[in-house]
């Protein structure tokens, strides 16, 4: 499935300072019970003055995703397909 989600680059080592909302695409099943995935919707939200609009989603199963989370696993899903 296709979401967006917030990118802070203080997940992966970073000064924290980096944040912009970022398009990837993720299994539209749970990672943890592979059940599906609830169904993305907007979000808007403001943070240090500057609005945003990203996606959220309940999954059925009640696990629930971090936007890291997901990063890192659209990520893996990119290593794969090379």
């Amino acid at each position: 499935m296709k979401v967006t989600v917030m990118y802070r680059n203080n997940w992966f080592g970073g000064d924290g300072w980096t944040y912009y909302p970022k398009t990837i695409k993720i299994s539209d099943l749970c990672p943890i019970c592979q059940q599906p995935r609830g169904k993305p919707y907007s979000y808007n939200f403001c943070e240090d003055g500057q609005w945003f609009t990203v996606d959220k989603w309940h999954n059925p199963c009640g696990h629930l995703d971090k936007y890291g989370d997901c990063l890192r696993e659209a990520n893996e899903i990119l290593e794969r397909r090379k």
